[in-house]
């Protein structure tokens, strides 16, 4: 793509740290199966995906880009 920009080192950093809580927040969540409330873990599992997702931020702008560029023809 024509409109790409290098990332900085300060948000590969923050992509990484979004990456690796997600996993750190997912083996909690797996560890406390059957010792803690079902709602606690459910929430563990959210913020691992939200996480998740946090990592992925650069790659769900450039696919919304490309959406949008599509279909604003």
């Amino acid at each position: 793509m024509a409109g790409k920009r290098t990332r900085s080192m300060g948000e590969m950093i923050s992509t990484v740290c979004f990456f690796g809580m997600s996993a750190w927040i997912l083996l909690e969540a797996l560890a406390l199966l059957g010792q803690v409330p079902k709602i606690q873990v459910w929430g563990l599992f959210c913020a691992s995906f939200m996480c998740f997702l946090g990592g992925l931020r650069f790659v769900i702008a450039d696919v919304a880009e490309a959406g949008r560029r599509r279909f604003s023809k």
